[in-house]
């Protein structure tokens, strides 16, 4: 679904930054739209790009809600290495005494957009045929994990 390795990550910033960022912050919020993401994730988790090449590549492009996502990634690093115990444990420990429900039977349907809902299903089934997910589309499949299947 993505070519790997640094000289593609340029490549694919470069492209984005040319021809996709006022796009992107113009379609931010159409979940169909492919030119709503940037699809620079994997380059970023890799160590491919850096945030700072990427911050330094957008420039003065006014592009802040792609900048404002770019930095709450970032926060979500921070968190788990201030926090290590936050995979198991939560930030809010009235959390922790939320019932979970064990059933490997929804997790599996969930992972494999099986649910019966639309969006989640959709989107589940995005992520597995391209290794990309818009992230309005995320945060529905995360809360419906959490809040539904418990």
């Amino acid at each position: 679904a993505w070519d790997f390795g640094e000289e593609a990550a340029q490549q694919r910033l470069a492209k984005f930054v040319a021809e996709g960022l006022l796009r992107y912050e113009r379609r931010k919020g159409s979940v169909g739209a492919a030119e709503s993401v940037s699809r620079l994730s994997p380059y970023l988790r890799w160590g491919e790009l850096s945030p700072r090449q990427v911050l330094h590549a957008v420039g003065k492009s006014h592009s802040k809600s792609f900048v404002q996502r770019l930095l709450w990634r970032d926060l979500a690093y921070f968190q788990l290495h201030t926090f290590p115990s936050l995979p198991t444990e939560s930030v809010r420990r009235h959390y922790d005494e939320m019932p979970w429900d064990d059933d490997p039977e929804k997790l599996v349907a969930w992972q494999k957009g099986r649910t019966g809902y639309p969006l989640v299903d959709a989107g589940m089934r995005e992520l597995w045929a391209t290794g990309f997910m818009h992230q309005n589309v995320r945060m529905v499949c995360a809360s419906f994990l959490v809040e539904a299947l418990n």
